[in-house]
């Protein structure tokens, strides 16, 4: 079918059928040297890629430029000046002058500005620095653009137009280069550029007219502000004496922020409830204002009132006025005043000056023309009263001894403060025993209460004992709590029992009640072991050490007191037949340093003790009968 029967519609044409140029976009994006960059045709690509050359004789700012391979006609050692000149600024001073039209004192003014070049798109921006009070607008001159030259929209200035020493026009202002950055030197000799010299900057013509103002009034007659006569010849022609007062400027401007600092006592016990008070006081130069501050000592009796003395003038003595002149300033202390071991005057009140910090001592060195042995400090310390102690009475039974002392050592009584740290470390450790009642002298005890067990726990976080009495069938008691957990004092004393007072065998009087504790169990005997510093019956090496200097001399006696108690020859006691031996052999011994050697020498947990390996230990000879 021919091409001109077919209707032109979509669908009907078939383009580039016949085999032309291909019309697909080819990939525009590769890497060089790392660097992700856009592939543009050939004939585009020399000039996107490599940077505008610089004017004949100069070398061009290009990075890696000895390098000689290429691609497709790119030289693939040259990376984009986007690249290569990333932050890179070349910064140049000049200046321009304005015409001034409105002031007879000036025709024309010195502005200075500051070029900014910027080598990796040649774009430039112009900036005037701001100038406090000068009343014109300064900042951004121009933005960052590429700048064409005057009369060729087509050409644009770059790097070598910039000159020191001559003049560049930016749409009709003329700048005149004086200098540039020591970067900016650096590159364009590198470059193989010359730079000449700095240039200075011009004197503005309001410069000199007020250089002119300043010969003419040196000559002339002093301010009232500064001279005496000349106030006093003012204020009998009229003038206001607000006008004639001396001008503080100066002296606040030099002085603002500068303070002294003396450290002064009042004493007043000689009157009736006087007292003997620390101060600070403040001498500020800017206007020679003092301020008095009150130290706050801890339990002083006296209410927190830190001002003494608010910021004014602290005049010497009675307050003279002078209505031509206002107030005379020798009736006010000034730094001449003031130093170390002098007594200044405030409303009556005499502050004995003792001390000062050490700006005070350095500004009086150098300023003041005096000498550092001026500032040695007074000693004003007394020797502190003899405050009787505090006794507290006998304890009367009522309550416990915390709350009776609480009562006693504040007028509102406060809650007895509980020793945190010991009750964090030793929440939830108990020691446990097992009690029964004690018949000794003076202690005699009724058929039910000689068989009676109980627990008594002696919990470690705040030294308090509790009592339990296990229910026993038949014997007539009911059984349960026995004492509730509180603290135990000793008899005769107020101080509790301690955790080094229980221990196997030991006797606790419990409100007359006496009990003797006859065991305990597996986790109180290891604590008791792991703290040894605190239970000595529990220390092995300690017992030993005793046991081995009481055997000396009596080494038949033992011999003799462990043969007759082990009748049947096996070689191996009890603990009752242990601490039967000891008896038998005059060694005094305490039964939980018995508990603590069955354990030593118990391993396997039989209850009993071998006689040999307990004589190698203590040092006698097994063999010898």
């Amino acid at each position: 079918m021919p091409t001109t029967d077919v209707p032109k519609l979509p669908g009907y044409q078939i383009s580039g059928f016949s085999g032309g140029k291909p019309h697909g976009r080819t990939q525009t994006l590769k890497y060089v040297n790392g660097y992700a960059i856009a592939d543009l045709p050939k004939a585009a690509a020399m000039e996107a890629m490599v940077p505008p050359e610089m004017p004949e004789g100069s070398a061009e700012p290009h990075a890696d430029d000895d390098a000689k391979s290429t691609e497709g006609g790119i030289p693939m050692s040259k990376l984009p000046a986007w690249v290569a000149f990333d932050r890179k600024v070349c910064r140049f001073y000049a200046y321009f002058k304005e015409g001034v039209d409105e002031s007879y004192q000036e025709n024309y003014r010195i502005r200075k500005c500051i070029i900014y070049y910027y080598l990796e798109d040649d774009s430039i921006h112009v900036a005037e620095p701001k100038q406090e009070n000068s009343g014109i607008p300064q900042g951004v001159f121009i933005k960052r653009h590429i700048i064409p030259k005057d009369g060729n929209p087509k050409d644009f200035f770059n790097i070598m137009d910039l000159k020191i020493g001559e003049d560049v026009s930016f749409y009709g202002r003329v700048f005149h280069i004086v200098d540039s950055d020591p970067f900016t030197r650096a590159f364009l000799a590198e470059k193989g550029v010359e730079v000449p010299q700095a240039l200075p900057y011009p004197t503005e013509p309001i410069e000199k007219y007020r250089d002119s103002l300043r010969k003419v009034k040196s000559g002339g007659p002093p301010k009232p502000r500064d001279d005496d006569l000349t106030r006093y010849v003012e204020a009998k022609l009229g003038r206001a004496s607000n006008i004639l007062l001396q001008d503080k400027l100066k002296q606040f401007i030099e002085n603002d922020g500068k303070v002294l600092r003396f450290f002064c006592v009042w004493d007043d016990r000689n009157k009736l409830y006087g007292d003997r008070r620390p101060y600070v006081l403040h001498y500020f130069l800017s206007d020679d204002t003092v301020e008095i501050l009150e130290v706050n000592e801890p339990n002083s009796g006296c209410d927190p009132f830190p001002l003494m003395l608010k910021r004014s003038k602290l005049p010497k003595g009675e307050l003279q006025f002078d209505m031509s002149l206002g107030k005379r300033s020798d009736d006010y202390y000034n730094i001449e005043d003031l130093g170390i071991g002098k007594v200044i005057n405030v409303y009556g009140r005499p502050f004995l000056l003792h001390d000062c910090d050490e700006f005070t001592k350095k500004w009086y060195t150098t300023k003041g023309g005096k000498e550092e042995v001026d500032f040695a400090p007074l000693d004003i310390s007394e020797e502190p009263e003899n405050v009787p102690e505090t006794s507290l009475p006998e304890y009367n039974g009522f309550g416990s001894l915390e709350d009776t002392q609480q009562n006693c050592i504040s007028l509102i009584p406060k809650p007895p403060k509980k020793d945190f740290h010991k009750l964090m470390y030793n929440e939830k450790k108990v020691l446990r025993f097992v009690a029964k009642f004690y018949e000794g002298e003076g202690q005699h005890l009724s058929y039910s209460d000689i068989d009676r067990i109980f627990i008594l726990s002696y919990f470690l976080s705040d030294d308090t004992i509790a009592i339990f009495e296990p229910p026993a069938r038949n014997s007539g008691i009911i059984g349960g709590k026995f004492l509730e957990r509180s603290s135990v004092k000793k008899p005769g004393t107020v101080e509790p029992y301690m955790e080094n007072d229980v221990y196997v065998g030991s006797l606790l009087n419990v409100h007359n009640r006496i009990f003797e504790l006859v065991e305990a169990d597996e986790y109180t005997l290891q604590y008791m072991e792991e703290n040894k510093h605190i239970f000595l019956f529990s220390d092995i090496s300690k017992i030993l050490e005793a046991l081995t200097d009481s055997i000396r001399g009596k080494d038949k006696d033992i011999r003799s007191a462990f043969i007759d108690i082990d009748k049947n020859g096996t070689g191996y006691i009890s603990l009752e037949e242990l601490e039967a031996a000891l008896k038998a052999s005059g060694i005094s011994h305490n039964k939980q340093e018995l508990v603590t050697l069955m354990r030593k020498f118990d391993i396997d947990r039989t209850q009993k003790v071998s006689v040999q390996e307990f004589f190698e230990t203590i040092g006698l000879d097994f063999s010898q009968q």
